[in-house]
């Protein structure tokens, strides 16, 4: 058998391909999509939650929220209790397509799990939520 990490890999590797090979009708770029998600389930964030909650370097979140601002995928307003900072919410335009890529990962989803039962696919999903755990030391959000 094959080692975990190699496994994880080549399944992470051929998920992100399918996931990818359709990104530009989504108008969508890497990153972006959980960026965009976490900003559904958080109203009002800043930069810096952002890249915590998405497991990105602060620069990086930067360049995404820029790249997803310019599309007018979110928008950027002044907190207006700290004038320095912005609170960055998900526009229409952003929830749509969010709406459009679930919809694609779910297919995705369903062809990845093919032939696995409904209590396989629970126990898959509690040990990757468990694995990611115990080397981030976080909760699956």
């Amino acid at each position: 058998m094959e080692p975990l990490n190699y496994l994880l890999f080549k399944a992470h590797h051929a998920i992100r391909h399918k996931n990818w090979e359709q990104m530009e009708v989504f108008h969508l770029s890497p990153g972006q999509p959980k960026v965009l998600k976490y900003l559904k389930n958080h109203p009002d964030s800043k930069l810096k939650d952002i890249a915590l909650n998405c497991d990105i370097e602060n620069a990086t979140a930067s360049k995404m929220v820029n790249a997803l601002e310019e599309k007018g995928m979110l928008k950027r307003t002044i907190d207006s209790c700290n004038k320095r900072a912005y609170q960055l919410n998900i526009t229409e335009l952003g929830l749509q397509s969010l709406e459009i890529w679930n919809k694609h990962c779910l297919e995705v989803e369903t062809i990845a799990l093919e032939g696995f039962s409904d209590d396989e696919k629970d126990k898959l999903e509690n040990y990757l939520s468990r694995v990611y755990t115990n080397l981030t030391g976080k909760e699956i959000d």
